[in-house]
Formats: structure tokens, sequence, C-alpha cells
């Protein structure tokens, strides 16, 4: 377990680009918090670390979005699932690959399918601008 203590939205936007660097492909990445903890800031890090050229912001409305870069960033917002039956519905199997790395908010929604190597990250608040980010590579 890692943690890193972010004092402002950009050292999040930082440590998101950095994390995603050891990454190869085939990674799933749940990212739990509170709203307004900074899960789009951190997921917009990770999409740049990836090179992705596309504004990052959390698919809510539409559950799933795609982005291209040096891999695919797959982009879950879960929040609105009813749990894991309804990510499996729109193609689940489908996501994962070693090319693409998925990043899921709100993951405790479909915990069960998540296999044991997902990578968790926690983000809590500490006050009005820092952030207290951990990350463990086990299914809690």
């Amino acid at each position: 377990m890692n943690t890193f203590i972010s004092h402002n939205e950009k050292e999040t936007l930082n440590f998101g680009k950095k994390l995603v660097k050891a990454f190869k492909g085939g990674e799933i990445i749940a990212l739990s918090g509170d709203l307004g903890a900074g899960k789009t800031k951190l997921s917009q890090g990770i999409a740049l670390g990836l090179g992705v050229k596309k504004k990052v912001n959390s698919p809510t409305f539409v559950i799933v979005k795609k982005y291209p870069g040096r891999k695919t960033l797959i982009h879950i917002d879960a929040y609105r699932l009813r749990g894991a039956d309804d990510l499996i519905n729109i193609g689940w199997k489908d996501f994962i690959d070693p090319d693409t790395i998925i990043l899921i908010e709100w993951p405790e929604r479909i915990k069960k399918i998540l296999p044991a190597k997902t990578v968790w990250i926690t983000i809590k608040s500490l006050g009005e601008n820092s952030r207290k980010i951990t990350t463990k590579e086990q299914k809690v």
C-alpha cells in the first residue's frame, strides 16, 4: 500500500500522470472516494500520462467513455449502475484487453466482477485542497 498527500489539484493531476507510467496495459483501476474527492482530476492525470488528447470528464450519464492514447483508456462511472450485471450487459468482457487500461469510478457497485489484481485507489479529502491518495494492488 502506498500513500500520497496532494495539496492541490495540480499535484493530484501530476500524481495520476506518474502513476500510469508503471502500467503496461491490461490494468483495471478502481477509483474510490466521496463526491468532490478528486476522482475526476486524478482520472485526467492518468489520461494525460497515457497521451490522451481529449479532455476527460466523468462519464456519469453515458457510463463508459473510450479515449485513444499510448494505451486505450476505458473510463467507467458505475455510480448509476444497479450492480455488476448492468456492466456485464453493456459489454464489460469486451473492455478487458492487454492494450487497454480500465479506470472505474464508484467501483464498489461492481466489486464482485473485478479481478483480484485490480489496483484500488482511494481518495480522501483532508480539507479544502488537500487529499490523501492511497493505492493498493488487491481487492478489498
